[in-house]
Order: structure tokens, then C-alpha cells, then sequence
């Protein structure tokens, strides 16, 4: 079966992975669908923090996509997140603004491959 999402965007086998009771695939779908709808928060999170200058509340926000991201297999995002919180760590709010510019279409792409997911 060809592959319908790229698996640097987004890893289906981490929704299976959950639970690993294949039974609890109404948990995966919950879990996915809630993600979705949170995503435009956190990325609207992260912005605000940063334009606020902000570096703490930044991070705490980040983190909560990269944990989140991660669980749900999107890796790309998750990736993105984790460069993030390094660069504020480091006290970096210059290349934290230019990397958090990258969550945008991320966060489409991501989007998009679990509505395919969530379409199956």
C-alpha cells in the first residue's frame, strides 16, 4: 500500500502505540481528535509568550507541544518544538522568534495528516 503521509510529518504507529490493546483504538481517534483542536492554542500560546518577551512561559509552552506532538506522532512538530526549547534555554528569544515562525506550516501539514488518519 503506498504510503499516504510522510512519516517525517506524522507516524501513525505512535496513536497504535497508546495503549497497545488494539481495542482501545476509540482512545487513539479521542486522543488525535483533541490534539487537532488544541493545536491552534499552543501555537497561538508560544507566539504570544514570545512577543511578550516572555522566555518561561515560552518554554512551558513548547514543551507542552513537544510532549503532545511526540505522544501523537507528529514528528516533525515535535522535532521543531524541541530545537525551540533548546534555543530558549539558551536565552536565544532572537532565533526562538525565527524557529517558532516554522510551527505554522508544521502545524498544517500535521493537521493534514491526521484528518487522513483520523479519516481512515
Amino acid at each position: 500500500m503506498e504510503e499516504l503521509v510522510d512519516p517525517a510529518v506524522f507516524d501513525a504507529a505512535a496513536v497504535s502505540s497508546m495503549t497497545g490493546d488494539p481495542g482501545d483504538a476509540e482512545f487513539g481517534v479521542e486522543f488525535v481528535s483533541r490534539y487537532r483542536r488544541l493545536l491552534p492554542t499552543r501555537l497561538t500560546r508560544i507566539a504570544a509568550c514570545l512577543v511578550a518577551g516572555d522566555p518561561d512561559d515560552a518554554l512551558d509552552a513548547v514543551l507542552s507541544l513537544k510532549v503532545a506532538s511526540a505522544t501523537v506522532g507528529a514528528r516533525e512538530l515535535a522535532e521543531l518544538a524541541s530545537r525551540l526549547a533548546v534555543l530558549l534555554r539558551r536565552g536565544d528569544l532572537g532565533q526562538a522568534v525565527l524557529a517558532e515562525s516554522t510551527l505554522g506550516d508544521a502545524a498544517v501539514r500535521a493537521d493534514g495528516a491526521l484528518a487522513v488518519f483520523l479519516a481512515r
